[in-house]
């Protein structure tokens, strides 16, 4: 398995002064790219029910407000396209917005927040936004 850490310009640009060590880095990486792939597969299969796992609970009680799902319903390519729940979010949001990406790096935020980016000619594309609870990396899906 090679290790996580590519050189040390991806360790700089990950870390943005935040203290974390390269073992941390390393570990956080190798965590987060784990789930991503898991995450995939979950896509892949349209699995709702493994997906909703990985959500931090704030995430999943933004995303279930109906005055919420309506703000982002007005958002989508699909005029008329209404998000009744979590679910039509996953179907219609989540999974299509990432579809064919291929993320490479990591961002901390602070130690406990993590983006996860496709690192291109020194921009980054953010596919997803992790926040660690309790020892375990989630995903968070900002609000609007």
């Amino acid at each position: 398995q090679q290790p996580a850490v590519q050189n040390d310009d991806e360790y700089h640009r990950s870390v943005n002064d935040i203290e974390v060590t390269k073992e941390t880095f390393a570990e956080d990486k190798t965590e987060i790219m784990k789930i991503i792939a898991e995450l995939a597969s979950i896509m892949t299969d349209g699995d709702y029910n493994s997906w909703i796992k990985y959500i931090d609970s704030e995430s999943v009680k933004y995303w279930s407000n109906p005055q919420n799902l309506g703000k982002a319903s007005k958002m989508l390519p699909v005029k008329g396209l209404r998000m009744n729940n979590l679910h039509d979010y996953f179907t219609y949001v989540f999974v299509p917005s990432r579809r064919g990406r291929q993320v490479d790096e990591i961002r901390y935020i602070s130690k406990e927040s993590v983006k996860a980016v496709q690192f291109s000619d020194s921009t980054d594309i953010v596919y997803y936004y992790f926040t660690k609870i309790d020892g375990v990396w989630l995903v968070h899906i900002p609000a609007l």
